[in-house]
């Protein structure tokens, strides 16, 4: 099995042992969908984003991957980019990857859950206006 978009469970949401961004309100705007992987035990969630207003300041999105119970946060922005035969690559560039001693020695595993992960999750958790992802880390 691979990595798949899907709503999150309410569920699961008590289960998160990491921040996510709360409205004062109290709600969690971006606690609605997860890219998740069941076989490898592995999800990513967006945890909060930030920028992207009127003002045309970058967007920085905020992520937990969880790997068997242990979390890598990061943060990354993209760029989407148009060739010459109208294909569309969204280029991510990844910084404060912060993977716990725990995985330390798994540091190229994570990196690839996490390129999976964003490959698949796209944009809005769809991948129907992107022909490629590329993730720089």
């Amino acid at each position: 099995m691979a990595f798949v978009n899907e709503r999150i469970p309410e569920e699961e949401k008590e289960k998160f042992n990491f921040e996510v961004s709360t409205r004062p309100d109290g709600s969690k705007p971006t606690l609605f969908m997860w890219t998740i992987d069941r076989e490898r035990n592995a999800y990513l969630v967006t945890t909060k984003i930030k920028g992207g207003d009127a003002g045309g300041s970058e967007t920085i999105e905020h992520f937990a991957l969880v790997w068997n119970g242990h979390v890598v946060q990061f943060s990354g922005s993209y760029q989407r980019t148009r060739d010459e035969a109208g294909k569309i690559t969204q280029n991510w560039h990844l910084e404060n990857l912060d993977i716990p001693s725990g995985l330390s020695v798994q540091k190229e595993e994570v990196k690839r859950l996490i390129e999976d992960a964003l490959n698949v999750q796209g944009v809005l958790y769809s991948r129907k206006n992107i022909d490629y992802v590329v993730v720089n880390f």
